[in-house]
Order: C-alpha cells, then structure tokens, then sequence
C-alpha cells in the first residue's frame, strides 16, 4: 500500500488532498497545533503549525505539469508575516523554476527563515519518519473495552457492531483504532468511514491521522473530490457515494471490507440504508454520541443491538469527562401560571407559551460576562436560537470587552475555520453557535457552556453540553449556564440527576456521589413536575405537539 506521501499523490493530486498532505506530513514530523488555512484569502498559507514554540506556515503548490516559480515564493512570505512566523516553507509535487531559488535567498537575507521542498525532497523528508506520528495518542481503557467489544463481535462471526459514546469521550479515537486493527490484519483492504456533513468528513479525516501509520492514505470523496487511488481510507460523506452508486452500483458493491458509520443515528434514513445494503462490507461498525431519532427508526436494524454503550452521565460520573459546575437557570418561568394552565389538551408549545417568561438578551450576556470574568483564561460557547439572534447578540457582547465571533452555516467556510481556529488559540473568547457545533466538531478548550434559550431535541442538546465536557490541558472544569426556554429542559436536567443518583448507589463513582450534576437555582421545578406532569422521562423527548399527561385530579 502507497504511504500518505507517494508518488501517486505527487502525481495524480487532486491539488485540496495535497494540501491536507502538507498538513499530515507536519502532524506525522512532531508540529503541533498543525491546522489547514487554505481557502479564499488565505494570503498564501495553506498550513500552519508549531515546532519547538516557534510558527511555521505552508504554502502547498500542486503543479498538473511545469514548476513552481517566484511568485509562489513572495505568497508564502506574506503568509509568515500575516500568521507571526519565523519559518515559511513552500512545498510543491513537481519542482522550482531558478527564480524561485533567487527569491528565496532574498527572504533568507531579510532574515526570513525561508525553505523550498520539491517532490524529491518530500519523497526523502517522509521515508525518514517513523511508522507511527508523533501525535500518537494512546487510548484510555474504556476506549480500549469499546474497541475490544467491537472486535469480539467480528471474533463471534457478527458482522455489525455498534457502539454508543456520549459527546465527549473520543469515539472517533475508538473508530480510528478498529480502522488501523483492520488494516494491520488486510494491509490491502480498502476502509470507508461514512458521515452527514462535509465538515464532519474532513474533520474525522484528520483526526485520524495521528493514530494511523504513515504506510496507509486518506482520501475525500465529498465536495466534488474523489479518491484519486486506491488503498487506505476513504472519508466520503454518504450522499456523495450514493450519487455515485446511482450513476456505476458495480463501483462500489463489496469495494470496502469494513465500514465505520460515524454519527449512526442518521443512516437509517432511507438513502443512507439503501447504500449500506449496497456496500454489503464484510464488516459494518456504526458509533454514535446519541442513538435517538425523531421518527423513531431504529438504529438496531442496520447495526445491530449495541455492543459496547457510555452515556453521558456515567462518562461525568467516572471521571471520564471534564467536572461540570451546571447551574439550570429558572428565574424566566412564570411559575404562577401554572395553577391557571389548563390541563386539558396542553401541548409542549403550549406549556412553554404559559411557563417561559421572556427576558431581554442584555440580561443573559451580563450574567455570561460576568461568569467570564470569574475564569481563567475563559473560553466560551454558546448556543442560541437563530443566526439573526446570534449577530443580535454578539455587539452586546462586544460592548462589555469580549471578543466575539459567529459560527453558523450560512459563513464561508474559510470564515468558519478561521473562527475555529482563533478561538483554539485565544484570539476569541466567545464563539456564538447555532446548531454548528452539534456533531464531530472538536473544541475542548471550552470552559464555559451557555444555552441562550435554545429549544430543541434531547439529541442536540446532550451533543451541545458534550462540546464542553472534553478532558483539555489545563482545564479544571466546566461552568454550564442554562438559560431555561424549555420545559423539556428542565425535565432532561431532572433525568440526568435521577441517573446519577440511582448509578451512584451500584457502581463506584468518583464524582457526583449525591447525584446532583444539574443544580436548579430554586426548587419550584422539581415541585411542578412533582405535582403536575406525571412522567417526566416521557417529556424529556417529546416534540413540541406532544400532549402532555397530567395526573388526574382529586383523590388527595
């Protein structure tokens, strides 16, 4: 099998897998806080990263035929001088014409620490690196029982798996280790990871670079690219392949011999089913966070019964997750409506339409600023309602001092990973999402989680909380502050404490012994749902025109 740095890559591209190369090879060679950056002005950094504290960018130059020249040169060190580096390189697959060199001993005179690397050179740089990166991570012991479990499965002649991690606990770090198992067994054998979104295609790409070998390629199929070569890995998002499926099904059918499903809970959809069937891989494995889906198809007919299954709770319980200080924040509720709330026919909606008090957004961003200001260091998320609620709010953020930026769909992707990527580094203190971050984005430096009364599924939001809850260096725990705009909320707070509270009494615990994760900053919701709504785990994942049961009236 071709390593990630081959002729073939060098050769056939396409140019964006080139650029994800330079990225891998730094990774691979000990840079850390590698990044790509490339993209609509980008200023000739396609790449940066760090060795020994000092910054390095990357311009990537793929050539289809002729050299590289000067003005490739001049790019990059614009790039260094934009991003504070001290080393620019400019990396290209075929070879530099004479002016190039001439412009880069003119950077080095200038005091620019500028290099070249031709094709040759990065053929000779990666046969001299080890087998394994740098960034080799080993896997904690109930990411390795997860990994065990999905293989004893295969050792018992299954040919599905499937294993549920709450957001949090490095499931991709679980599907990234059943992918080098299997390559290490078949060396030949193509994988192929599926997901829903482009972005989460590429972001499950890179994070497995650190755990494979430098001897296995990876490739996108998504965004109109396409694995330019067999072997190694294929990351594609599953409405891509299925085009490709309709357009040439004998392409596809047993090409791979294991598939990971990433975000599982999305492929009983009737598309994503009908490509599985179609894939028919020796070996199937879906992983998911959350295996609740509001039409009410189940996971279990395409995966199986779960093998190996880590919620939330127990993940906060253990240890495994970040300690969280959750405050569940009711003042907006207008509890005296209650006793005026008809009991007859009530939906959700109209339960929160009675309840939920509205309250100005000044309120929640002086209540957020102030708690930042408390933090160390503060890195905050917050999730809010709509892309028009999020620029209102963030001028109001902006007016107290905190440097804000927005993260929804309709930004440029460039403009996404730049947020991302100044936040990572501390350029911004508060990303403001709506829905972005739900799935397979990583930000583990937050340490401060806001709700801004978000109404939505039990899905998104334990996916929301889990963004907050990674283990990070130097991160001691999680502040969550959730402003109340659901019912359901409250009840999902509730039921996680209800959870903990029975686990804590059979199994060994090191946190949360009194099962009190979510705290209420009063005790009139625990009574309403006492008194008034006779199941709350129902409630916790119903919709908004569910009708709610209350008891009947009368008999004390």
């Amino acid at each position: 099998m071709a390593g990630f740095v081959c002729e073939e890559r060098l050769t056939y591209g396409p140019w964006p897998a080139f650029e994800r190369m330079a990225a891998r090879l730094a990774q691979h060679a000990g840079f850390t806080d590698v990044a790509i950056v490339g993209g609509s002005g980008d200023l000739g950094a396609d790449v940066v990263g760090a060795m020994n504290g000092s910054r390095w960018v990357f311009q990537a130059k793929f050539r289809s035929n002729g050299g590289t020249d000067g003005a490739g040169v001049h790019e990059a060190a614009l790039a260094a001088g934009k991003y504070d580096a001290q080393t620019a390189v400019l990396a290209t697959n075929t070879y530099f014409y004479e002016n190039a060199y001439a412009a880069q001993r003119e950077k080095n005179e200038a005091g620019l620490d500028m290099r070249l690397w031709n094709g040759a050179y990065l053929l000779e740089f990666f046969e001299k690196l080890p087998t394994a990166s740098h960034a080799l991570r080993e896997l904690r012991n109930y990411q390795v029982s997860a990994v065990e479990a999905v293989e004893g499965a295969r050792a018992h002649g299954q040919r599905k798996a499937l294993a549920i991690m709450a957001t949090g606990l490095g499931k991709s770090m679980v599907a990234n280790q059943v992918i080098a198992n299997e390559l290490d067994r078949n060396p030949c054998q193509e994988v192929l990871v599926l997901a829903h979104m482009s972005d989460l295609v590429r972001q499950l790409e890179a994070s497995s670079w650190q755990q494979l070998g430098k001897g296995t390629s990876t490739h996108l199929w998504t965004d109109g690219e396409q694995p330019a070569y067999s072997g190694g890995v294929v990351f594609a998002t599953w409405q891509s392949l299925f085009s490709a499926m309709r357009k040439d099904a004998g392409s596809l059918r047993e090409r791979f011999g294991l598939v990971v499903v990433d975000e599982a809970h999305h492929a009983p959809s009737v598309g994503f089913t009908e490509l599985l069937e179609h894939l028919s891989p020796n070996f199937l494995a879906g992983l998911t966070a959350t295996p609740w889906r509001g039409d009410e198809r189940s996971l279990q007919g395409l995966f199986g019964e779960p093998v190996f299954t880590l919620d939330i709770v127990a993940g906060m319980q253990m240890g495994f997750l970040a300690a969280v200080d959750y405050r569940m924040l009711t003042d907006g509720i207008n509890w005296e409506e209650v006793s005026r709330a008809s009991s007859q026919g009530l939906t959700v909606a109209d339960l929160n339409s009675h309840l939920v008090v509205p309250e100005r957004d000044i309120g929640m961003v002086e209540v957020i600023c102030d708690k930042m200001a408390g933090i160390k260091n503060p890195r905050a998320l917050a999730f809010c309602r709509s892309i028009e609620h999020a620029e209102r709010l963030q001028p109001l953020f902006a007016s107290r001092g905190v440097k804000t930026a927005l993260l929804h769909s309709q930004l440029p992707r460039e403009q996404r990973f730049k947020n991302l990527s100044g936040f990572r580094m501390g350029h911004i203190d508060l990303l403001i999402s709506i829905e972005m971050l739900n799935e397979g984005i990583d930000i583990p430096e937050v340490n401060l989680v806001a709700f801004m009364r978000v109404t939505h599924s039990r899905r998104i939001f334990l996916q929301q909380l889990g963004r907050g809850l990674r283990i990070s260096k130097g991160k001691e725990n999680v502040l969550v502050l959730d402003f109340v705009a659901d019912i359901r909320r409250i009840a999902a707070g509730l039921e996680i404490n209800r959870l903990a509270k029975e686990r804590s009494a059979g199994m060994e615990v090191v946190r949360y012994r009194d099962g009190q994760i979510v705290k209420f900053d009063n005790d009139a919701p625990l009574r309403f749902f006492e008194q008034y709504l006779a199941d709350i785990a129902s409630l916790d994942s119903a919709d908004e025109d569910s009708r709610l049961r209350f008891p009947e009236k009368g008999g004390g």
